[in-house]
């Protein structure tokens, strides 16, 4: 699996314009599924820009990535519907993503059947910065945890940073503010720090057409 994502910066940073995008996006659901597009999740976050967009697609490989794009830069529903997004976010950002390790597509999944019933409602991006050589330990220490955190997606980039991993959790990981730590906080952040001594969170709110929602 492939997984393709999109940070779209839209101008100008409005609710309404924010509407504009979901109204226009939802629109180009069907044709981009038709080409082989599977969306997993659309979020709206604050960190980078007010409202920045942000989408996850996914695709079965290479080829059904190129057939999409082909498709998405020809004169039809999807280009037409593309264009329209452009226009409302002409500031646009792609990392193409795989998975890593452990963490498979079922655990995305899982989870979208799930909250179809019992929305989630916050989601939460843990973007790592791995030290060199430490991949492979960082996926043990993933195998290890991930039925003990509600991880559901671990992906690291196809091209462009070696070292960077993109994790997907299910709530907010950072509700309750400031708490001292204890022994299960360190004997879960220590061995992982060695591993990876950088990290940033973004908090991710559903849009109406998300799958995860």
């Amino acid at each position: 699996m492939l997984y393709l994502k999109q940070r779209f910066n839209i101008h100008p940073a409005s609710p309404r314009t924010r509407d504009a995008f979901v109204a226009a996006a939802d629109a180009v659901l069907p044709a981009s599924a038709a080409a082989g597009g599977r969306l997993v999740g659309a979020w709206f976050a604050n960190e980078e820009w007010f409202s920045q967009i942000i989408h996850l697609t996914e695709f079965d490989d290479f080829a059904a990535l190129d057939e999409w794009r082909q498709q998405a830069a020809s004169d039809d529903a999807l280009g037409q519907s593309l264009a329209r997004l452009a226009e409302l976010a002409p500031e646009r950002h792609e990392d193409l993503l795989e998975p890593l390790g452990p963490i498979g597509p079922e655990a995305l999944q899982a989870t979208t059947a799930a909250c179809q019933n019992e929305p989630v409602e916050t989601y939460t991006f843990a973007i790592l910065e791995l030290e060199p050589g430490a991949e492979a330990p960082f996926t043990r220490m993933i195998d290890g945890v991930k039925d003990q955190l509600p991880i559901i997606a671990s992906l690291r980039d196809v091209a462009g940073s070696p070292n960077r991993i993109i994790d997907l959790w299910k709530g907010d990981t950072a509700r309750g503010g400031y708490r001292p730590t204890n022994d299960a906080m360190d004997a879960f952040f220590e061995p992982l720090r060695k591993l990876a001594a950088r990290e940033r969170m973004m908090r991710l709110f559903p849009l109406p057409y998300s799958p995860l929602r």
